[in-house]
């Protein structure tokens, strides 16, 4: 009886840890078998994220990034992202608009960051601030607003033809003025004395240095910054 006893409990034990084997394996894409990867500047690629070229199971499709020129990118509902860097201390990745360029002060973003399925699995970490484009139909005096249309004469900017562009920096949405429209919103993580004027180089670079997001939810004595509104949001408690 000792005998069998034994046998059924060897046996349950064996069963409970290629169990968990199995899950874990699944769970983090059977990470086993995985070896970082890298692309140019970005060293390390590991789980969650993997490049298009390494196996499916190394990460989940959502955080598939692209190695083009010695350049890494994230593709997210037809957008493209530049990575300028992965923090796996933080669980963050830096991210920038490719088409704004250092070459060139005049190139801005063409598409916002405000879409449904990026939110599905990025956060914005809470030190982030919002970069909004605004069209005017007339001049606007404001020491609050940056405007940009006298820096970049030459090029087509938002909102219709004969119309002025400006930008506004941080949350106040009391900034719009009347028969202006708000054209799109990004975000940038370096820090911003938005209560002081922000110069045109300033803001140039603010957008080559991207935004930074997180992977996961925070702890619930973190939040994040929601991208409607300027509100936080904290995660769940662990």
């Amino acid at each position: 009886m000792y005998i069998l006893s034994q046998s059924l409990l060897l046996k349950f034990i064996y069963f409970f840890i290629t169990t968990q084997l199995y899950f874990i394996q699944n769970s983090h894409g059977n990470q086993i078998n995985c070896t970082p990867s890298s692309c140019g500047e970005i060293r390390n690629i590991s789980y969650p994220f993997r490049l298009n070229t390494d196996p499916k199971r190394c990460g989940p499709p959502e955080y598939v990034l692209s190695c083009e020129n010695n350049t890494t990118s994230l593709y997210l509902n037809s957008h493209k992202y530049l990575v300028h860097e992965i923090n796996y201390t933080k669980d963050t990745i830096r991210l920038a608009i490719p088409n704004v360029t250092l070459i060139e002060s005049c190139s801005f973003p063409k598409y916002p960051l405000f879409d449904d399925m990026f939110y599905s699995y990025y956060y914005y970490v809470a030190n982030s601030v919002p970069i909004s484009f605004m069209s005017c139909p007339y001049p606007v005096n404001s020491s609050n607003l940056l405007e940009i249309t006298s820096h970049c004469a030459d090029k087509k900017l938002y909102g219709v033809n004969g119309s002025r562009a400006y930008i506004i920096f941080g949350k106040d949405v009391h900034q719009v003025k009347d028969m202006c429209e708000i054209d799109l919103v990004v975000m940038t993580s370096l820090p911003l004395k938005i209560k002081e004027n922000v110069s045109f180089s300033t803001m140039h670079k603010a957008l080559l240095n991207g935004f930074e997001v997180s992977w996961i939810l925070p702890l619930s004595n973190e939040c994040v910054l929601s991208p409607i509104g300027g509100y936080n949001f904290c995660g769940k408690t662990q």
